[in-house]
């Protein structure tokens, strides 16, 4: 058993290239939105390029690659408007077996007990499911979110979060996946949620090492990755080193081979696996990383 895929998000140092070009919302015209989507497109294409060029088949493309996407000032049609350069950017992805995700940010928070926040919420989901179907991706295309805060009571929180995810439409459902985090939710908290919403579970090294919780590491490893089938496709991992100096948690720029080599070791105990390479250094990191392996 190994490491399958791997690969880095939203940016490429190497090219300079980005997915996620966007623009204040007192800027977001449909004349500039269209410009920034065209460019942002044109820019996710030349990044999956490049990255075949280095057998990086894993990308996660950046919440902005259509600014806006789940705020009421795009009223844009983009899936029908670009759907030659999605279709375009979904068939180049799975004809090199390619595996593309997305990553919501910090406010995307299902387990809040403010209805507006778990609204929109909901809203950048599904701007993100709809991204991943334009490009005509299966569920084995994932977005990744975190249970989001604890709000005082951890486990109310976490059963918001869970009604939530029962209430949500089956072709959100399938996208989701759910991943432990440096302070709140531990690898634990994460398999807990999993059984009661039946999604897969990422398991971060660095959120685990700042906040392992309950549980022997291999045992709570083969849970993580039974709870990933067939249809999601293999399970996902996040990779990164903590940064020296920094606060607990904080992605260091580069990589410690040696911290890598000791994970990937661990990880492939219990199957086959893709890796998502966190450093801040992006696709330079990860050329640097192979070159000392």
């Amino acid at each position: 058993m190994s490491l399958q895929r791997r690969g880095y998000a939203c940016i490429s140092l190497l090219t300079g290239r980005s997915t996620n070009h966007t623009c204040t919302l007192r800027t977001a015209s449909p004349e500039r939105l269209r410009a920034l989507i065209q460019q942002n497109l044109d820019e996710l294409r030349a990044i999956l390029e490049h990255n075949l060029e280095h057998g990086w088949r894993l990308f996660r493309i950046g919440s902005s690659v259509i600014p806006f996407g789940s705020h009421p000032v795009n009223q844009i049609a983009w899936w029908r408007e670009f759907e030659r350069e999605l279709q375009s950017i979904g068939a180049f992805a799975r004809e090199n077996g390619m595996r593309l995700s997305f990553h919501p940010g910090q406010y995307t928070v299902l387990s809040s007990p403010d209805p507006l926040i778990v609204e929109r919420a909901v809203a950048e989901i599904a701007y993100s499911a709809r991204f991943l179907g334009a490009l005509g991706l299966d569920a084995r295309h994932k977005i990744v979110i975190h249970l989001g805060g604890t709000y005082g009571d951890k486990p109310a929180a976490m059963n918001r979060f869970s009604d939530t995810i029962a209430r949500l439409a089956p072709e959100l459902r399938q996208r989701l996946v759910i991943e432990n985090d440096e302070r709140s939710y531990t690898p634990a908290d994460a398999l807990a949620v999993s059984r009661r919403t039946k999604l897969p579970v990422v398991f971060d090294n660095l959120h685990y090492i700042s906040n392992p919780g309950e549980g022997d590491v291999d045992e709570l490893l083969g849970d993580v990755f039974a709870t990933w089938h067939t249809r999601d496709g293999a399970p996902k991992v996040h990779f990164s080193s903590q940064a020296a100096g920094s606060r607990i948690g904080h992605h260091s720029a580069d990589v410690d081979p040696a911290e890598f080599k000791a994970w990937v070791e661990c990880w492939s105990a219990h199957g086959d696996f893709d890796l998502m390479l966190e450093a801040k250094n992006k696709d330079l990191a990860l050329l640097e990383l192979e070159k000392n392996l």
